[in-house]
């Protein structure tokens, strides 16, 4: 009787531990992914590869003055730039071998479409817009006294057109088709944004022929401070013709005196400078990435003067490619859209 007692009370203390152990091992668990959906971006250790553009353009001084902003605010979150540009970006952040990256909105547009350079990968559909910026238009430049006032009188002209694959290139080859024209037309250098200022100051290129660039565009305030140039507008035409083609180009003006003694307006196109993510970006991170740009917002004009172009509360602005749902959930905060 007595063994079957003690049997009996080790049995009730054991059976007590395990109710103890798994009912607060339950609860702490609980207690801990409670804790880990509360903290956000900091849940998890994100690694982010930021895709800019090749030196002299703004993207790479804007991307790593709002990673670095990221990462300060988001402790989680780490990375580095990698200066690529143009639809290899896109490409990029679809093949997972970037997370985010700067595009331009008709580049994402031909990309979601399956156009241009896209056409043999055929429609790409697995990322999504984080956050979109500022408009970069139409840079037709000829220096002023080149007796150059249209498109058509520079058929035969040495011109760069951009750097070869960037998304400046791509939209120059948009200006030229709207005037049935090829590089074939031109002699034609696909050159540096930073040796395309140095060549026209030396006399070897005829035209800084950029269908779209930031703006004001630093390569070309180079060559402005030295010489004078001239801005040729596009034809109404041109322009009807571009943006009804084009998801994500936008009619759009370049105001008279943006740069020295160009002071009449120059009619054209523009793109806007967007930022993409793959579309299995964690909710929380999007969300984190866009809010502390947005607080940090005001601070990046001083960065680049291209940011002075942008308006935080237009970050939502539908260019025909789906946002990040982590992105909307921001935007959906602060009023900006229902």
């Amino acid at each position: 009787m007595f063994k079957s007692t003690r049997i009996y009370s080790i049995i009730a203390v054991l059976t007590l531990g395990i109710f103890l152990m798994t009912g607060c091992g339950g609860q702490g668990a609980q207690q801990k992914t409670e804790q880990k959906a509360q903290s956000g971006a900091n849940s998890e250790k994100y690694q982010v590869a930021w895709g800019t553009a090749p030196a002299g353009g703004a993207w790479q001084v804007i991307g790593t003055a709002m990673l670095e902003d990221v990462t300060k605010a988001n402790p989680n979150i780490s990375g580095s730039t990698s200066p690529i540009g143009g639809f290899a970006n896109v490409i990029g952040v679809s093949e997972g071998k970037l997370q985010v990256a700067f595009s331009l909105s008709a580049t994402t547009g031909d990309a979601w479409e399956g156009k241009g350079p896209f056409e043999e990968k055929g429609e790409l559909k697995n990322f999504r817009i984080l956050a979109t910026l500022f408009p970069e238009p139409t840079h037709i430049t000829v220096l002023a006294d080149s007796g150059v006032n249209s498109i058509e009188q520079l058929k035969g002209k040495r011109i760069t057109p951009g750097p070869k694959g960037s998304a400046v290139e791509q939209d120059t080859k948009r200006v030229l088709d709207a005037y049935g024209l090829t590089y074939n037309d031109f002699q034609s250098q696909m050159i540096s944004f930073d040796e395309a200022a140095q060549q026209m100051l030396d006399g070897h290129i005829d035209s800084i022929l950029y269908g779209t660039m930031i703006c004001p565009a630093p390569n070309i305030v180079n060559v402005n401070s030295q010489k004078q140039i001239k801005l040729l507008s596009l034809s109404d035409s041109a322009i009807d013709q571009i943006v009804k083609s084009n998801t994500g180009t936008i009619p759009y003006t370049i105001p008279a005196g943006t740069y020295k003694g160009v002071d009449y307006p120059v009619n054209g196109i523009a793109t806007l400078c967007n930022i993409i993510v793959r579309e299995d970006m964690p909710d929380d991170v999007a969300y984190s990435i866009v809010k502390t740009i947005a607080e940090n917002f005001d601070r990046y004009p001083t960065v680049a003067s291209a940011m002075s172009l942008a308006k935080k509360e237009e970050m939502d602005r539908d260019m025909g490619v789906p946002y990040h749902p982590g992105a909307l959930k921001y935007y959906k905060e602060q009023g900006w859209i229902e």
